[in-house]
């Protein structure tokens, strides 16, 4: 089963960047920073253990939404800026490493940290991404940038044609 971990924003942001998204289509997931990509863990309890015990030793943290960005033509994204965050990635992708496939770590040495608004493949057009822009800069604007993450989110892949679906979420602090 595939799986990758997250962070939720707070519910007034959350809501808001799921406002944006509806009006344009159907992002396929809900709004959330990517911390861990999507893997097929060796050994999915020893996997989740993992991120258990880092979450554990890490206390809440600010996060803020910088922006808007893309990655070409491709992705709409909010920009994200926390130094605990990259360091709560930093901590986990060692930790994780060895219940993975190699393979699939090359997909994680890279970290942007951004909240998506729109991919092309789920739908989204040029126009789209202009007007949700837009929308973005607005709702971030009116004193929406910041808020606390408290815990990581885990999403599961059950039907490898499906959609991931949250499976657990686990608090930072303990």
């Amino acid at each position: 089963m595939k799986f990758f971990a997250g962070i939720i924003p707070s519910e007034k942001i959350y809501d808001g960047i799921l406002q944006i998204q509806n009006r344009f289509g159907d992002n396929r997931l809900e709004p959330h920073i990517t911390i861990r990509p999507p893997v097929s863990p060796l050994n999915e309890g020893q996997w989740l253990n993992t991120i258990i015990k880092t979450a554990a030793n890490l206390k809440p943290f600010a996060v803020e939404l910088a922006g808007t960005g893309n990655f070409g033509k491709r992705v709409l994204f909010v920009s994200v800026n926390s130094d605990p965050l990259t360091e709560l990635y930093h901590l986990l992708m060692p930790a994780l490493k060895i219940f993975e496939p190699k393979e699939a770590n090359k997909d994680a040495e890279r970290f942007h940290p951004h909240m998506t608004l729109g991919r092309v493949w789920c739908g989204f057009t040029t126009e789209d991404f202009k007007n949700m822009k837009q929308l973005a800069e607005e709702f971030l604007s009116e004193g929406n940038r910041f808020f606390e993450a408290r815990s990581i989110r885990i999403y599961h892949k059950p039907n490898p044609r499906g959609r991931y679906q949250p499976y657990k979420d686990i608090p930072l602090g303990g």
